[in-house]
């Protein structure tokens, strides 16, 4: 939708370069699934369901007695490397469990589902996910224009050049922050508290609405699916030309080169520097980039390779060894806030153990908002320390309420103390902001229960089975009121 809206406003002036551009992994980054995908049947190993993929988009699940299907309604992924997809249930979206992989040419798990023992049919797809594949909150009409460029009513209705943002044109940092919205992943992105809009727009500071941290030290194992910011920073090439080197250096966004024609593109890119010293070791006319710039195994997703952006000339830099103590930096030159590190840290401690008691020290000290609060709290609970987790759930609900992560929590708290009836109140009030949550809707549905309402534990059952039917507690309890799906 968003680009074609873009499509129209600048096809008249620019009908080339939109046509150019619709060809594109960006322009085919999300969309409607209206084309033919191919069928498949295939088994998940860990959980033994049975997928298959037919007609009308059709994806059919079958584990033991549980049995259904969901229409694929949307993709999200250029189709390069692979594409996810996307099913509706009551207006929220979903990621399906199976994703295409091109390169492989192979239906198999989506990345994150591996492992599972039933079937996953209640991931919601995240906001960023759409912020970057579609431009916007709903996954359609893949990246368009205005993305890079900025709004462009004004710009077609005057024709002035003002009226546009030009990326080429503006100063570096600002330039570079066009890019970096979306390809730059770093080790934990946090939204700055002083940030005066909630979107990014083109032209503006990225330090002006995120923080971006990364290890003081090069990580081991594969490339991360938008890693290639950093990964260039981190190249000589990089060092040595400064703000001269960038995205747009090597990447025209309008147009990609066709397959055969890749290796002599980017070679000549790589000449437009590298003229006074010709490489050694290939001829004149040898893909510069196979060597240079060579795929990489994507970390945490099968079948999958990116493109290694740190240009190692012979040797990639030793990572840190196993057990080594490692700190975050902010990567952006704005100095990042206690607030900001904080819960950098706190974002890191979910796959770094070794940093988890500095993540809790620094959100004790940092300024006290709703996201410090959440991630807080979160600590306290696992530490065992429930009366200070329940403190700050009370004062993150009292701000907003419904929080639903907050709400949830402390709906346990309560019931846990005998609460019932402001724990029931409490879950209703986070599903009401998000249905989609089994647990939350399993604690209700046993609170009901116990309180002697059989027919409202029943429906909440039926409610919660529906985004999930292999939920198997769910199941269990069904049947042991008598009811059925």
């Amino acid at each position: 939708m968003l680009l074609l809206l873009a499509a129209h406003l600048c096809a008249p002036c620019h009908a080339a370069i939109v046509e150019q551009y619709q060809t594109t992994g960006m322009a085919r980054s999300s969309g409607k699934l209206d084309f033919a995908i191919p069928p498949a049947t295939l088994t998940d190993p860990a959980s033994g369901a049975l997928y298959r993929i037919g007609a009308g988009h059709r994806m059919e699940f079958e584990r033991g007695p549980v049995r259904g299907s969901r229409i694929l309604q949307w993709f999200l992924g250029s189709g390069n490397v692979g594409r996810s997809f996307l099913f509706s249930v009551d207006g929220i979206l979903f990621q399906a469990p199976v994703s295409y992989y091109s390169a492989a040419r192979k239906w198999d798990i989506s990345p994150g589902y591996e492992g599972k023992r039933t079937i996953q049919l209640a991931r919601a797809v995240e906001p960023g996910c759409l912020q970057c594949h579609a431009s916007a909150a709903q996954p359609e009409g893949g990246v368009s224009c205005e993305r890079c460029h900025g709004p462009g009513q004004e710009h077609a209705r005057t024709a002035k050049p003002a009226a546009i943002v030009q990326p080429a044109k503006l100063p570096p940092p600002r330039r570079d922050a066009i890019c970096a919205q979306c390809h730059l992943t770093g080790v934990a992105r946090v939204a700055t508290a002083n940030r005066k809009e909630a979107t990014f727009r083109p032209g503006d500071l990225l330090s002006d609405h995120l923080a971006v941290f990364v290890w003081d030290t090069p990580e081991a194992g594969g490339v991360d699916a938008t890693s290639h910011y950093e990964r260039l920073a981190a190249s000589r090439c990089k060092q040595a030309s400064g703000d001269q080197l960038w995205c747009g250096s090597c990447h025209d966004s309008h147009r990609e080169p066709a397959p055969a024609a890749k290796a002599a593109f980017y070679r000549q890119r790589c000449q437009s520097c590298h003229t006074r010293q010709p490489c050694t070791q290939a001829p004149a006319t040898s893909d510069c980039a196979s060597c240079h710039m060579p795929k990489g195994a994507s970390r945490g997703v099968d079948h999958v390779a990116f493109t290694d952006h740190s240009i190692p000339r012979r040797s990639r830099p030793a990572a840190a060894p196993a057990g080594a103590r490692r700190a975050l930096r902010p990567f952006l030159p704005a100095p990042a806030g206690p607030r900001e590190t904080a819960l950098g840290y706190a974002i890191a401690a979910v796959t770094e153990p070794a940093v988890r008691r500095q993540a809790f020290e620094l959100l004790r000290q940092a300024p006290r908002d709703v996201a410090v609060m959440a991630q807080l709290a979160q600590f306290y609970d696992r530490m065992g320390q429930e009366e200070q987790a329940m403190a700050l759930c009370e004062q993150i609900v009292a701000r907003e309420p419904g929080h639903p992560a907050a709400a949830v929590n402390l709906g346990i708290y309560k019931i846990k103390r005998g609460q019932t009836a402001e724990a029931i109140a409490l879950w209703q009030a986070a599903l009401a902001r998000n249905p989609a949550m089994t647990g939350a809707r399993m604690n209700l549905a046993v609170a009901l229960w116990r309180g002697g309402e059989r027919e409202a534990a029943l429906a909440a059952l039926r409610q919660l089975l529906r985004f999930e039917p292999d939920h198997e507690p769910a199941i269990r309890l069904l049947r042991e009121l008598g009811g059925s799906p």
